[in-house]
Formats: C-alpha cells, sequence, structure tokens
C-alpha cells in the first residue's frame, strides 16, 4: 500500500500548485518511501507516495489508461487482480505495467461505478475522469485504507492522513467535540467523524462521486447485511467451505515481490492465519509477536508454539512500561486520534520490529472476533434478559435509539457514563453537550438490524463501530504506516465474510464457546493448547500505572496543556489523578474507561496539531 493526497478544483479555475501537493505527501512520506510523483491539470492534482510489492520497477502511480482519459492513483492492494486481468485482457484493454492496481481503470472502463463491486482487496481509490471532470473517492467495503476529505473554499483536499490535508493552505485546526464524546461512548471515533472539525473521513464501503459543478455525491456500495432467517447446511460443511477460503485468503495476501510476515500474538485469529501458511502454502517466513504482560497476561509461551509449529524466522519485541510512555506522543501524532487503550504504543514498536526485518507486510487475524463472535459481549447477550428489569427507563431509551432495541446494551450504560461526562467536559464545553452528544442519534442505521438475532445485531455494530475506524484504523493502518509496514487481513477477504455471515449463530458460539467453527477449522493445524485457550482481553498498563510510576522519559500528565485547552474541568481531571493514584486502584482492563488517558491523549493531539475549540 501506499499514501494519496489530491487538490480538486470545483469551482474556478485557478491553477493548482504542485507544490502543495508535493508537501502533502512530504507529510506522509512515511506511508511510501520508495518513490513519489503527481499529476496536475485545470481541474484535479493527485499526488502519490510508493510502498512497492508488486512490479518493483514499472508499478509508479498515477496510473492512467490507455487514452489517458482517466488517472487513478490507489492506496491498496487488489487481491483478485490476476483473474480480472486477463477477463479485462480478453475484451482488448491493454495494461501498461504488472502492478495489480491497473485493473481499476480498465474496469471502470466497462462498468463505471459498479467496477468497485468486482474488486476483493484493501483500498483508497482516487479515480479521475477528464472526459466528465469528475473525480470519484472510494474506500474499501470494510475500511482497510483510510481516505479523508474536507472542502476548503471551491476545492475538495483529500488524503490517506489528516496531517496531509492539514497542508493545504487555508484548512483550519478545530477539535471535532463529537469525535471526543464518542470516544468516551464508543470503542472509537466513527466515520465520517474524525477529531478534526470538517475534516471526514469517508466510510467504508462508501464512494463519493465529485462533479465540475461541485456537486458531491455520497453512495453506499456494500454493506454488513445479515438475513434474518438462518439456512442450517451442517457443521461439516462451514468447516471444510471455511478451510477453503481461508487458505485462498492467506494465498492471495502472500502475493508480492517483496517478503511478506505474519503477526503472532498467542491467540487464536493470528495462529490460524500463520499455522494455515506453515501447513499449505510454504516453507520459511518472518514472523512477530510482541511480549506484554506478565504472568497470566504474558502469552510469549503460546507466541513460540506458533513459530516453532510453521518454523518461521522469529521476531519479538518486549514492550515494557517505559516504551509505552516514551513513544505515546509518536503514536498520538501517527494516529491522529485520541485513544482510551495504550495498546496502540505495543502495536506502534511491533510495527517498527517488523521495518528492521526483511518483511514489508504482515498478515493478522483482525475481523476474527466481529465476524466469528469472539468478544465476551456475545456471551452476555446470552444472560442479558435476566437483567432487562435492572435497566433504567433513561439506559432503555438510549439503547432504543442508538441500536433499536431498549434491552440491548453495547458495552456502556451510557445514561450512567453521561453522568460521569458531564463532569469531565469543562463548564463551556459542558453547556454545548447537546450539539454534540454521540447518543444523540445513532451512529448507525438502525433499519439494517431490524429483526436480527441479538448476536447478529452485535456483529453488524461491532463492524461499524469498532473495526473500521478503531481496530483498522487508528490500531492499524497507522501503527503500520509509522513504520511503513503493510497489514494484510485474510478475515476481512471479499470472499470470506460473505461467507461466513450466512454460517448460523450457532456454529459460531456455542454455549459460552466463542468461534466454534473457526476453531473446528483450525484442528489438525492449530496446536491444541492455543484451540482450548480461554479468550481474555489483550491488556496494555493504563493511566493509573504512569502516574504511579512516574516516567522519567517520555510522555507526562501535563495540567498546563488541561488547564490552557479548556475541553476538560481541571478541578475534576484532579480528583481522577488523586482516585488513580491510591494504593489499591486498579481499572478493570478493557470493561472499564481509562478517563485520564483520554484527557491525556485528547490533550497531547490538540498540542501537536494545534487544535482549538
Amino acid at each position: 500500500m501506499c499514501g494519496i493526497c489530491g487538490i480538486i478544483n470545483t469551482g474556478d479555475n485557478r491553477p493548482i500548485d504542485k507544490g502543495i501537493i508535493e508537501n502533502m505527501l512530504e507529510k506522509i512520506k512515511h506511508r511510501g518511501p520508495d518513490g513519489f510523483d503527481t499529476y496536475v491539470d485545470e481541474h484535479a492534482g493527485l499526488g502519490f507516495n510508493r510502498l512497492s510489492f508488486i512490479d518493483l520497477t514499472g508499478g509508479m502511480q498515477p496510473i492512467s489508461n490507455e487514452d489517458g482519459s482517466i488517472v487513478m492513483v490507489c492506496n491498496g492492494e487488489i487481491f483478485n487482480f490476476e483473474e480480472l486481468r486477463e477477463e479485462l485482457k480478453k475484451k482488448g484493454h491493454v495494461f501498461k505495467t504488472g502492478t495489480d492496481i491497473e485493473v481499476i481503470v480498465h474496469l471502470y472502463e466497462e462498468c463505471g461505478l459498479d467496477f468497485v463491486t468486482m474488486l476483493n482487496g484493501q483500498f483508497a481509490i482516487a479515480l479521475y475522469d477528464r472526459k466528465n471532470a469528475s473525480v470519484i473517492l472510494v474506500r474499501d467495503h470494510v475500511g482497510i485504507c483510510p481516505l479523508f476529505y474536507t472542502k476548503v473554499d471551491d476545492r475538495v483536499v483529500f488524503g490517506s492522513e489528516i496531517k496531509a490535508i492539514l497542508e493545504y493552505p487555508g484548512c483550519e485546526r478545530h477539535l471535532n467535540l463529537k469525535a471526543v464524546d464518542q470516544l468516551l461512548n464508543f470503542p472509537g471515533v466513527v466515520a465520517p467523524n474524525t477529531f478534526f472539525k470538517n475534516i471526514y473521513s469517508l466510510r467504508p464501503g462508501h464512494m463519493i462521486i465529485i462533479n465540475d459543478n461541485g456537486d458531491m455525491t455520497d453512495k453506499e456500495y456494500w454493506d454488513l447485511i445479515y438475513s434474518p432467517e438462518e439456512e442450517d447446511l451442517g457443521e461439516e460443511y462451514y468447516v471444510e467451505k471455511l478451510r477453503e477460503l481461508i487458505k485462498n485468503a492467506v494465498k492471495r495476501r502472500l502475493i508480492a515481490d517483496v517478503p511478506i510476515g505474519f503477526y503472532v500474538s498467542g491467540g487464536l485469529d493470528s495462529s490460524v492465519v500463520a499455522c494455515y501458511i506453515g501447513k499449505f502454502l510454504l516453507n520459511s517466513y518472518y514472523s512477530f509477536s510482541a511480549e506484554i504482560g506478565q504472568g497470566d497476561l504474558n502469552e510469549k509461551e503460546f507466541q513460540r508454539m506458533v513459530s516453532d509449529c510453521v518454523e518461521s524466522e522469529h521476531f519479538m519485541v518486549k514492550v515494557a512500561e517505559e516504551e509505552i510512555w516514551k513513544n505515546f506522543s509518536d503514536v498520538i501524532y501517527h494516529a491522529e486520534s485520541g485513544v482510551k487503550e495504550s495498546y496502540d504504543n505495543a502495536a506502534f514498536l511491533l510495527s517498527k520490529l517488523v521495518s528492521e526485518s526483511p518483511a514489508k507486510a504482515v498478515l493478522t487475524g483482525q475481523g476474527a472476533d466481529e465476524y466469528f463472535y469472539g468478544y465476551v459481549g456475545y456471551m452476555v447477550d446470552a444472560f442479558r434478559k435476566m437483567q432487562k428489569g435492572k435497566m433504567t427507563p433513561e439506559e432503555c431509551a438510549i439503547n432504543e435509539r442508538l441500536w433499536g432495541d431498549p434491552y440491548f446494551r453495547f458495552e456502556r450504560d451510557h445514561a450512567a457514563i453521561g453522568e460521569i461526562h458531564k463532569k469531565l467536559y469543562s463548564a463551556d464545553v459542558r453547556g454545548e453537550m447537546a450539539n454534540f452528544s454521540a447518543v444523540a442519534e445513532s451512529p448507525i442505521d438502525v433499519k439494517k438490524v431490524e429483526g436480527l438475532s441479538t448476536m447478529k445485531r452485535r456483529s453488524y455494530i461491532d463492524n461499524k463501530l469498532r473495526l473500521s475506524d478503531h481496530l483498522l484504523g487508528e490500531h492499524g493502518d497507522r501503527m503500520f504506516f509509522s513504520h511503513s509496514v503493510e497489514g494484510r487481513h485474510p478475515f476481512l477477504d471479499r470472499e470470506v465474510i460473505e461467507f461466513v455471515k450466512t454460517i448460523p449463530d450457532k456454529y459460531k458460539l456455542r454455549g459460552v464457546n466463542e468461534k466454534y467453527i473457526l476453531k473446528k477449522a483450525g484442528e489438525g493445524i492449530v496446536p491444541e493448547p492455543i484451540l482450548k485457550r480461554k479468550k481474555f482481553p489483550f491488556q496494555a498498563p493504563g493511566m493509573s500505572a504512569m502516574i504511579k510510576n512516574k516516567p522519567s522519559d517520555g510522555l507526562i500528565f501535563d495540567d498546563s496543556l488541561v488547564k490552557s485547552q479548556g475541553i476538560f474541568d481541571y478541578g475534576f481531571v484532579q480528583e481522577l489523578k488523586s482516585m488513580y493514584n491510591a494504593p489499591d486502584f486498579q481499572l478493570m482492563g478493557a470493561y472499564e474507561i481509562d478517563y485520564l488517558l483520554i484527557v491525556m491523549t485528547v490533550s497531547l493531539l490538540c498540542e501537536q496539531y494545534k487544535l482549538t475549540l
């Protein structure tokens, strides 16, 4: 993958300054250090930083069709490009390179806007149709590749990261309080919101068509649509079909002209990917793991078990607590987001480890929890009915508004934590809460979960709120590319997802046995102790540890930032600090909100990017 950016004229004929595009590219050079190029005419300017994987000498972008009427930049990989390429050649299309993304411009010639429905990959595309003077911005189905945009006067400015957009003269820098409130209530910010006011994230499965008159049309081309009805074809069928599809998905993601590796966390999902690679597809590859935590939380034993099983050349980084705080400023700079857990730091150090090896990309197990019902919430749902009488009318009203079911709780009692949020915000911000509240309206289209089982409803919401912009976004893409590394995710293959969503609930969660069908697909391939492990949430040190241990190097809790920025209530923050500093204080890992970490990282983000209210 790479980095892209651009400027689109929508209302005037002022020349586009190529120098601005080059400045934008410089800001995201870490996404593609292998070269850059631009295209500029009176209507559009496109920029591209390259991270080379296929056709190392001939795959530079921007790239065009045969007559130059279509010009495109693409950040990503098209994993079914070989089949598409052969079909397009039969129809008379001529290819200039051996790169995978060239199929896109020819598919657009053949199919128009429907071209995207034929792609199996991860991509963010800016396609310029010179004949129509229109530009199409596209983000892949589940949101692996980011794409941000804003409008400044009569121009649309876009980029793979927000820091590129901020290089455009006149782009304002204000904090988006809606994003802060989403971070407090949900796993993270939810597209189209970002932490930068009036800078938007293109939603997964969406495209925006920008015409020469300035009209911008947002079109959804894909979503995770579950059917309320289930057809049961039997456990054996689902196991065998799943094995075949995972094997194919992994194989596609190993296509490259450079070395590829894989992550080994010690958990089920990454172990399935690693062991499928070791058993079916290659003799020796590179594996990577982060050792973090102590005692039962240390997964080193299981990580080594997998690397030994697949006989990979294994690299490991020990994530000590001091390393987490030392790198936090860099993490927030690359994330372009406040965070509520410190494990982004582990991801940052892990990608650094990869960058020091021969590998340029890694396969991960991301996406399995959302589609195979791997989180504890799926098990809790089974017992939720007994708690209906304990839910307050206020919570039920919020749940109905957010999730379409008064008794469905997605992790939090928003009515209860809302009282804490009122204390957390400063007096001035508190008075505006009605204008930016994350729970004032649903972040999803609740009509799409009508009639679904509770588990399917949760999976859809997880896909929208947890996976795309949090796990694949600030925790995934931005941490990978902080060290010029690409992440690839076999469980997010189009064919895998389309099949998995047809598997009946009972094969995904059997009693309290989460991801049952995935474990069956791993039998005889993944070491048995890993298949039998109980799942527990990944944990990294929180703000309480930092306050108590007072690191001598790196991040410190800066009271002056909190006071000067006016976002959070200084007095209440001091109360939280005292509470966190108590000898017996401990947050319950992923189950409690680390409010001080949110305060510190949002404050740090505003300081780094000079954001004001």
